[in-house]
């Protein structure tokens, strides 16, 4: 017999799994305690039809990253989403501007699944 206190929508019900955004606040601060350059891509506005089309004119693309963090040799493209993979779901979009972006000589793109997947993935390329 299935535990509803195991499960994955006790779980949600219950906040026990972050969002997607508390992941992504949690790794900036972590960048900001170490003093690596960063910045959001804030391209998952919720407006109005017009102000979406002069946000793609203005040169927003769907799927782009969430954040660019600026190493030394190189620029990461983090696609944050929630720790629980079940829960996250990586769009066409983001899938082909991630396979782009790995293929530039100074730049690394990755879907990290929670802040700790993220903080690796700049250690690793420091």
């Amino acid at each position: 017999m299935i535990n509803y206190n195991q499960t994955l929508a006790c779980l949600k019900a219950k906040k026990l799994i972050p969002l997607e955004e508390q992941e992504q606040m949690k790794f900036v601060s972590w960048l900001r305690v170490k003093k690596i350059r960063h910045i959001h891509i804030a391209n998952e506005r919720m407006c109005s039809v017009v102000y979406k089309k002069k946000l793609k004119a203005l040169g927003t693309y769907a799927g782009f990253p969430d954040l660019m963090i600026f190493l030394p040799n190189r620029t990461l493209f983090i696609e944050m989403k929630r720790s629980d993979k079940r829960l996250s779901r990586v769009s066409k979009e983001q899938n082909e501007w991630l396979e782009f972006l790995n293929l530039l000589d100074e730049g690394s793109a990755k879907v990290c699944y929670g802040a700790d997947e993220a903080i690796e993935f700049v250690k690793e390329n420091l």
